[in-house]
Formats: structure tokens, sequence, C-alpha cells
């Protein structure tokens, strides 16, 4: 299947059902005919989440205090847990914002985790953005 697919209810549930049953994701995208990636992001996801944060996929935004996204790279990137063991303990059910804070720390440091201002400024002010 293309990127950017969208699986339906039943094949999300079916997925959590078979995590939820023990299998692995090899298991379950063969079961369900869905790519390996696919599978195993289900079970990341499953593990911190639980069947909630794969039947949910990406329907809601999550966001994460400040607080939050640091304990989770410096375990990753200082402590040296894997991402799926940070998904787990902080409850951040997608791998990729792992990912992506981890970057973003690399780059510049704690400040690269700030919320930043998002639209367009308002009337007045000037855009300071490169």
């Amino acid at each position: 299947m293309a990127r950017g697919v969208r699986y339906d209810d039943d094949v999300r549930r079916r997925a959590a059902e078979l995590f939820e049953a023990g299998a692995g994701h090899r298991l379950v995208a063969a079961a369900l005919e869905i790519p390996d990636a696919t599978a195993r992001q289900w079970s990341r996801a499953f593990s911190a989440g639980g069947a909630d944060a794969v039947l949910g996929g990406g329907s809601r935004r999550m966001t994460y205090d400040l607080e939050t996204k640091l304990d989770a790279v410096r375990d990753h990137l200082d402590r040296g847990k894997s991402i799926r063991e940070v998904m787990v303990k902080y409850h951040i059910a997608s791998e990729s914002s792992i990912k992506l804070w981890c970057r973003a720390y690399r780059r510049e440091g704690a400040e690269g985790l700030e919320p930043k201002r998002r639209g367009r400024p308002p009337k007045g002010e000037t855009d300071t953005r490169a």
C-alpha cells in the first residue's frame, strides 16, 4: 500500500485484539496483510497506550509539556533507553514524536523543544522567522 494510507477501524480493531492475545508485529502484518512497518508501529503504540493508541490512529493530536519532552529525550539520548522503552514510560503513542524531539534537541538544545507560535504574526508584530 502507498504511504499515508488510512486503515479502517476494523483492521485496527483486529490488530489490537491480536496484540492483546500476545501476537507479535510480524504475525499481525501477515494476518491482516499490512506492511511490516505499519504493524511494528502499531505494536509500539499498543505497548505505550494499549488498544486505544492503535484504535485512535492519529485521530487527535497529543501535546506534551516541555518537561515530558526533555525527560523523554534525555532518557533516550543520555541514558540509552530504547525509543520503545521511552514510549511506554511516558505514554507517548508515536515514535516519530520522540525522533523529532531528539533531532530538535541535538540541533538547538532544550530551546528546540519549547512550543513555537504557529500561524501568521499579529498585526504590528514583525516576523522574526528566517
